[in-house]
């Protein structure tokens, strides 16, 4: 599969959803040491890839959409030399760009993608990843007006969707997966922003 399509991606991604990432961007920015190497998988439409430009030796961005990947490359400039993006899966990373990667990042993709397939992305991340960052949403979920509007958000993004969101929360979230994949958190995160959970993995 090389192409994702929901309804929202591309420009209004850009606008409207990716701009709510930031402050989980800015903790992800934080924890990475400068002049790294970072895969962002899932990375949308460039945002955070452009935020590190300025801190890290190379970051790449790969996604399913089409659309998000054509919208990240028409903002490239002359300070994202070091910024590449690709539309395609995460393993794809292996064939097309044959090195380790400092850092694997995956924010708010884990919980849409189908169960089977979750744990198979960490590993797949790890083999090209010293360190693996997954920013996602807090399980169980604060009882909150903000744990309402992830769930209203989720469910506007479409069934299926929707029904893996449900599935990760009901397995237990960021915990269960790390457990499965037989990896280890040596940093965490909670609730900043409020009902997301960044933890580091290795």
């Amino acid at each position: 599969m090389n192409n994702k399509k929901h309804w929202y991606d591309g420009k209004f991604y850009d606008k409207i959803i990716a701009p709510n990432q930031d402050r989980i961007f800015t903790h992800i920015k934080n924890i990475i040491p400068e002049n790294s190497n970072v895969l962002d998988v899932g990375c949308g439409t460039g945002r955070l890839a452009f935020q590190l430009s300025d801190h890290c030796n190379e970051i790449v961005g790969i996604d399913l959409s089409s659309k998000n990947i054509s919208v990240a490359i028409s903002k490239k400039n002359i300070n994202h030399h070091n910024v590449k993006f690709y539309n395609g899966e995460a393993k794809s990373v292996k064939r097309i760009i044959p090195q380790k990667f400092d850092y694997g990042v995956l924010t708010y993709v884990i919980h849409e993608m189908p169960e089977s397939e979750r744990v198979k992305l960490l590993l797949e991340l790890k083999e090209v990843s010293e360190k693996i960052i997954i920013g996602d949403y807090f399980v169980p979920a604060p009882k909150s007006f903000w744990g309402g509007i992830n769930i209203v958000v989720e469910y506007l993004a479409g069934s299926d969707h929707y029904n893996n969101f449900k599935n990760f929360v009901k397995n237990g979230g960021i915990y269960s997966l790390v457990k499965e994949a037989n990896l280890k958190i040596v940093n965490e995160i909670k609730n900043q922003p409020q009902t997301s959970h960044l933890v580091v993995l290795e």
